[in-house]
């Protein structure tokens, strides 16, 4: 079965899309988050990440519980995760619209 997580994001403090970043879908589970896809966004802050049962699915679960990680252009910083809000029991299709902040503070 084809699942699919996709949506939109905006740079909170300027309204504009945030083009470029890799965002990183996992599956919440109890010993450890089973990695889904990644997807860069676009230019209009869009991106989709396909996957399928057989990178979540085990013997007690069906359906995804589902969160995502999003990072900078490298991919190396974490901009803004969902874990504290994660998706239980997902859809088949999971929507997501987010405001975040894309420039980290210096240190």
């Amino acid at each position: 079965m084809a699942y699919r997580v996709d949506g939109v994001i905006v740079d909170a403090d300027s309204g504009l899309p945030a083009a470029g970043l890799v965002v990183r879908a996992y599956d919440d589970d109890l010993l450890f988050d089973d990695f889904l896809g990644e997807a860069r966004t676009d230019a209009a802050g869009r991106f989709t990440v396909p996957f399928t049962e057989v990178q979540f699915m085990d013997v007690i679960e069906t359906r995804p519980d589902v969160y995502l990680r999003i990072f900078d252009p490298s991919g190396a910083t974490l901009l803004h995760s969902t874990k504290a809000q994660v998706r239980r029991n997902a859809g088949l299709t999971e929507h997501f619209e987010l405001r975040i902040r894309t420039v980290c503070p210096p240190s």
